[in-house]
């Protein structure tokens, strides 16, 4: 018979779980539209991805038309005039809007009605914890590169996280979320299936809510393509419960201490170029390959490069249009 002890210590462990699996219901703290976005976001100007960019000032981005307020949409988007040299820096102007606020646990719904989504780009919304990258994790809810039709979700740690792919809707295709463990600096990413969940496709349909639930037992990512949201998310109930959600996109759960490896996130929208990803993607993207001056052909870096540097139209209408950002 085992002791009352170890009957108290179960029936602890029990109690634990049972309250971790119905803990669903939250209730709105914050919300963020075209009237008071800049109280939430920042505009910073550095680069850690080797982009083919020029993050520009909030100064500048608001006298160019860059960043600007559409009704009670938000838009930010890059550069489409210029004419740039692919062989010099800084490459195309654009902006970098980081949160001014750290968070720890919570519910968090991004309304999007358009992203960008072209050869050579590299749009993210994303969070991250305290430099240096990644000592208290990465998340990543939105990101893509060049013309990818699907959009793809990934965690990144600096040690000791495995998820298992299990209870989500999208492909998990690597499990091991650490730096230094066999995936590197690609973390455990998730391939959402749907083509209208990034890029052209999601543009077509007006967008859609992103949510992010980040509690101890798992972060989860959900897509909900315009019209289909959950009726309490679609009203923009201020008591919402994801119990109602269904299956999400994404699961991160399994040998993983959430609480250890993700702390104190600021959320980030980046509009890249090139880049670590989109540049040594480009080729494989089916994107355009360049040649140089001399008529030789250049490798997927250069050419996307060089794509980005001197066809500024193509990326005349590629910015984010933002209804809201909701905390829970």
């Amino acid at each position: 018979m085992p002791s009352s002890s170890l009957i108290l210590s179960v029936g602890t462990i029990l109690s634990a779980l049972s309250s971790t699996a119905v803990a669903t219901q939250y209730s709105q703290s914050e919300s963020y539209t075209a009237k008071n976005w800049l109280d939430a976001f920042k505009f910073e100007t550095y680069d850690l991805n080797n982009g083919f960019v020029n993050y520009v000032t909030e100064d500048v981005a608001k006298s160019s038309g860059l960043y600007k307020t559409v009704g009670n949409d938000v838009m930010f988007g890059v550069d489409g005039t210029e004419t740039l040299d692919y062989k010099k820096m800084p490459g195309r102007k654009s902006i970098r809007l980081e949160g001014k606020k750290n968070y720890n646990h919570g519910l968090f719904i991004l309304d999007v009605k358009t992203m960008p989504g072209v050869c050579g780009m590299w749009p993210a919304f994303w969070s991250l914890g305290q430099e240096p990258w990644p000592v208290k994790g990465e998340i990543d809810i939105i990101e893509g590169v060049n013309d990818n039709k699907a959009n793809k979700m990934v965690l990144h740690t600096d040690t000791n996280c495995k998820v298992s792919g299990l209870g989500q809707t999208g492909t998990q295709a690597g499990t091991d979320c650490a730096l230094n463990g066999p995936n590197g600096a690609s973390g455990c990413d998730v391939n959402e299936g749907r083509t209208n969940s990034f890029g052209p496709g999601f543009n077509t349909n007006n967008g859609g809510h992103y949510v992010m639930e980040w509690d101890s037992d798992a972060i989860k990512v959900w897509f909900f393509p315009r019209g289909t949201a959950p009726s309490a998310l679609n009203a923009g109930s201020n008591n919402l419960d994801t119990s109602t959600f269904g299956t999400p996109a994404a699961n991160f759960k399994g040998d993983c201490n959430i609480d250890e490896r993700f702390k104190d996130q600021r959320f980030i929208f980046t509009n890249n170029f090139c880049g670590d990803w989109a540049g040594n993607a480009y080729a494989a993207s089916g994107c355009p390959m360049q040649k140089d001056s001399a008529g030789n052909a250049l490798n997927a870096v250069d050419s996307c490069k060089k794509y980005v540097a001197e066809n500024p139209l193509v990326f005349a209408n590629q910015f984010w249009k933002i209804s809201s950002f909701k905390t829970y």
